[in-house]
């Protein structure tokens, strides 16, 4: 009988612990705000789980700390253990900086940027973008920290916001806004915990490339097992998150989109991955990457439409069925 560890995780522990459980497997739970998860014994165990949740809000430097240190402690000490999320992918996560480096350094197609170091780089950016221009906190997810920018004095301000330069109405104007969200204030009073209202250096500034749609990739061991493109759901909308209001779309999944998503998969040997990709005339770019991701299930939201020309081999109730691909890719390899 194969063992494995489950970490307590705010989302889909449930799910993870029971699709474990019905493949007859002995789970082991373990939980990180307890101090039993390291002196356990983990030389016996096949695999490790844990689906993280991003702690005070997906922008803050260490929203994934269980992640960077504490997955990354228990492979380094027993290195043939299997895990998800994918541990080679970790140094990655949320980390768009790391992610654009990576990217820039093996030629891979993406939006022309360029992270703001200095402001000589801000100066850089102004003449080679124009605007409108897209800000990226280096963290953030589900379209979170991404900002418009319309001008010089706004670029400028937005950096020195990175640099903690807080003496300028800009900064002040950008605090007062976020204490007027109501999102800020669920979190305080429902969560008791503040979103994080800093921006980490360096910012990253990119081409305002006009989009009515994007697409998500998923890969497993090498190969596209899901896709779906994400439509603008009013004709203003310029960011197609789902949490944004972005309508999911199962359709027709280009070659191009395809080959790209497996080349990087196998450039980072990477088991598992989530990618992002932006059409341009008759290609793909891509603006950033993932070892975990969210899936509604299939059909579970009556916006979503599903066509019957989509090609992705692997059919969408198992695709979408995150937790049994997950566990049993473990159990395949056994």
């Amino acid at each position: 009988m194969q063992k494995a560890v489950l970490f307590k995780s705010q989302e889909r522990f449930s799910d993870f612990k029971r699709t474990l459980e019905d493949h007859g497997i002995n789970c082991i739970v373990l939980d990180f705000s307890d101090n039993e998860w390291i002196d356990f014994d983990y030389s016996s165990i096949d695999f490790v789980i844990y689906y993280p949740s991003f702690k005070y809000s997906s922008s803050y430097p260490l929203a994934l700390q269980d992640v960077y240190d504490n997955l990354t402690h228990i492979k380094s000490m027993y290195p043939d253990i299997g895990m998800f999320p994918d541990p080679k992918i970790i140094p990655y996560y949320n980390d768009k900086y790391r992610q654009y480096l990576f990217l820039k350094h093996n030629q891979y197609p993406i939006p022309e940027t360029y992270p703001l170091f200095s402001m000589d780089s801000v100066k850089l950016a102004d003449k080679k973008l124009g605007y409108p221009m897209v800000i990226k906190n280096r963290y953030g997810a589900g379209g979170g920290s991404v900002y418009r920018v319309n001008s010089l004095k706004e670029l400028i301000s937005f950096y020195k916001l990175s640099t903690f330069n807080f003496v300028n109405g800009f900064s002040l104007n950008y605090f007062f806004r976020l204490l007027k969200k109501r999102i800020f204030y669920y979190y305080l009073i429902k969560q008791k915990r503040m979103l994080y209202p800093f921006l980490s250096p360096p910012l990253i500034a990119q081409k305002f490339i006009h989009i009515d749609r994007d697409l998500k990739t998923v890969t497993g061991n090498y190969k596209v097992v899901e896709a779906h493109w994400r439509h603008q759901a009013y004709e203003e909308q310029w960011k197609v998150n789902i949490d944004d209001g972005g309508i999911g779309v199962w359709g027709k999944v280009p070659q191009k989109a395809i080959d790209l998503s497996v080349k990087l998969a196998k450039d980072l040997n990477a088991s598992w991955l989530n990618i992002d990709l932006i059409p341009e005339k008759d290609h793909f770019l891509i603006t950033e990457f993932s070892p975990v991701w969210h899936h509604y299930a299939y059909k579970e939201k009556p916006s979503f439409v599903y066509k019957d020309d989509y090609n992705i081999e692997v059919p969408l109730e198992i695709s979408l069925d995150l937790e049994k691909i997950i566990v049993e890719s473990f159990v395949d390899k056994k």
